[in-house]
């Protein structure tokens, strides 16, 4: 079970905390959901390669949609959410990179075409060249296409145009 609070003011939306080792996800006024997995445990696993593999990608970007899958079977509810919102330190790395520097205005959304983009860009590129990505940080270098992927996978699942993340 989630621990997570809701954050996002929309009643229905969904506020996805990325944690190491899992995301929890609630739902404002209704549920709350775990998915057992973080970007930490997608890098350990599945993202161990540098840069990693297609199949790789797949394959943590399928064990993601799997378990977001399990969520909409348990509450179908999660597919008429009206908005979803990102918060955590792995969210505000991802808003970093693709803005190109560490201030995220607040009410910052990221469109799902910049996201892709973003994606496109980081797998390609081994860490070293990843380190001289504008607004990416040394400690999240490693990390952040796990959390590319956590994110892709939840706006592609519910056919996002845009993910709002909360800087904190």
């Amino acid at each position: 079970m989630s621990a997570v609070a809701a954050e996002n003011p929309d009643l229905g939306g969904l506020t996805v905390a990325i944690a190491d080792h899992r995301v929890d996800i609630a739902m404002t006024g209704g549920g709350m959901w775990e998915i057992p997995l973080g970007p930490v445990t997608l890098c350990d696993n599945e993202l161990q390669r540098d840069p990693p593999r297609p199949a790789e990608l797949t394959n943590a970007l399928g064990f993601v949609h799997d378990y977001f899958d399990d969520i909409i079977v348990a509450a179908p509810t999660v597919l008429a959410t009206p908005s979803v919102m990102a918060i955590g330190h792995h969210a505000e790395a991802l808003a970093h990179v693709e803005i190109g520097h560490t201030n995220v205005p607040a009410g910052y959304t990221m469109q799902r075409a910049d996201a892709d983009e973003v994606f496109r860009t980081l797998v390609a590129e081994p860490r070293h060249a990843r380190l001289a990505n504008p607004g990416l940080e040394a400690e999240h270098v490693d990390t952040l296409i796990g959390v590319l992927c956590i994110v892709l996978a939840i706006m592609r699942r519910l056919d996002l145009g845009e993910i709002a993340i909360n800087a904190g």
